[in-house]
């Protein structure tokens, strides 16, 4: 699963270790050359990278070769690589004079994710300052390719009254009806478009199928709007996604535009998995979409995905190993019924777990008379194949199912030609074209052309 109890399914050590800031060098009475300096830091972090350790402390000021030695700079970058993978490059991000000083940021880009360095050069050019500096990336967020905004328009609602939601509709132009289609959300406190790093999820989704006449409702999820006032150790998922996606998809119900016949759920990750409960406490859905959605018990799936994020670890410090271990155990003993109630398992209590026990998804599709779409990406980690395998087993005596597996897609439906992990999520793009045009097709036909390579 996704999402944003995400520090749950995106959970990941600790990618860089902190480096002790480093004393800068004497003050010395030259003006401060800021180009050659930028060039003195560019050629540091060269040959740090490169492991030239001549040109490293031909490069220093006295100062910092006192502070760190050759081994240690080789300890903190075999640390990096350990948790990043392998360095490709590295690139100026943004210089500053300040007096006889400059301060100078790069990043360095990983194989799995990249990290800001912070150099201070001194105005003979020598480096006298060293430091990781996390960088805020300022998000784009282009629209997709396939999106048309010529073709809708966007309506502003609320969702609710108890706990009023901001949300838009996607409406189509022309005269309707349109296939109508509720976004239910991954777990965690998401907006409205389900942002993750520099992705919109539900704004591709929605956007693209209006662009293809369908209308789509999407809104900002309770425990974002209301995060203050809502206490983690009550919650469960009827207050968390179930009661409002009901009174989203009563509200899409009645707009003059939707086609009450083909009012139709799409969940994804946590909001897929309860997918088939929410649908059997509305009678007037017509289809459920299920985007990776999870079949065995959550807590055991988080085992799994742990026990798979350390295996793409190079390295794992001994506190890192014991957090693991301490997780992993944990959803042990909530599978056993162990766990206290108020407990935490990846910042969520175990009275959150249990009460996913007692909702049977499975019986609740099996006893759904509507069609359904269930789908994944090849490279979901999250909700790996197994769920997949799980919910064609089940659901193998129905004949309104469709599955569908989009190669080289992660969890979110966007393709990547990284390895799986939790790196996926720092790759920007969009939502696969395929998708939408697979889903949009559905929305209007509850059928989709037969593919072999997904069965």
């Amino acid at each position: 699963m996704l999402d944003q109890h995400d520090n749950l399914m995106r959970f990941r050590f600790s990618p860089f270790l902190p480096c002790i800031i480093l004393l800068l060098s004497a003050a010395r009475p030259v003006a401060a050359q800021t180009d050659e300096q930028k060039v003195a830091a560019d050629a540091f972090l060269s040959a740090l990278i490169a492991r030239s350790w001549g040109q490293v402390e031909a490069l220093e000021h006295a100062s910092l070769r006192e502070k760190i030695t050759r081994e240690q700079w080789a300890e903190l970058l075999d640390q990096l690589e350990g948790s990043g993978g392998r360095i490709q490059r590295h690139a100026l991000h943004s210089a500053e004079a300040n007096g006889r000083y400059a301060s100078i940021v790069h990043r360095i880009y990983f194989e799995k994710d990249s990290i800001g360095v912070r150099m201070v050069v001194d105005s003979l050019n020598l480096i006298g300052g060293f430091w990781l500096d996390p960088i805020k990336k300022e998000y784009v967020f282009p629209i997709a390719p396939y999106v048309d905004t010529t073709r809708f328009n966007e309506e502003d609602v609320t969702v609710g009254e108890a706990f009023p939601l901001p949300g838009v509709i996607s409406v189509p132009r022309g005269e309707g009806p349109f296939p109508a289609v509720v976004l239910v959300h991954g777990s965690g406190p998401n907006d409205r478009d389900q942002t993750i790093a520099g992705n919109k999820m539900f704004r591709d989704l929605a956007w693209g199928l209006a662009s293809r006449g369908v209308m789509v409702l999407r809104y900002v999820k309770r425990t974002r709007q209301f995060a203050r006032s809502m206490n983690p150790l009550n919650i469960t998922v009827q207050e968390e996604t179930i009661d409002d996606a009901l009174l989203a998809l009563r509200l899409l119900r009645e707009h003059p535009k939707a086609d009450t016949t083909r009012l139709i759920l799409c969940g994804h990750s946590l909001g897929a998995s309860v997918a088939p409960e929410i649908a059997a406490q509305m009678s007037s859905v017509d289809g459920v979409i299920m985007l990776a959605p999870i079949a065995r018990p959550l807590e055991v799936v988080i085992a799994d995905q742990l026990r798979f994020i350390a295996s793409q670890q190079d390295t794992l410090r001994p506190d890192e190993k014991v957090k693991l271990q301490n997780e992993i155990r944990k959803s042990e003993q909530i599978r056993k019924g162990e766990l206290m109630k108020s407990k935490m398992l990846m910042r969520m209590p175990a009275s959150y777990f249990y009460d996913l026990h007692e909702r049977d998804q499975k019986a609740y599709a099996l006893q759904l008379n509507v069609p359904m779409f269930i789908a994944r990406g090849s490279k979901d980690y999250q909700a790996s194949q197994m769920e997949m395998v799980l919910w064609k087993e089940w659901l193998a005596d129905k004949t309104d199912v469709t599955f569908r597996t989009y190669e080289n897609a992660y969890h979110i439906l966007i393709e990547t030609d990284a390895t799986p992990g939790p790196w996926n999520y720092q790759q920007e793009g969009h939502v696969m074209p395929k998708v939408i045009e697979d889903l949009a097709q559905w929305c209007r036909s509850f059928s989709v052309p037969d593919r072999s390579e997904d069965e």
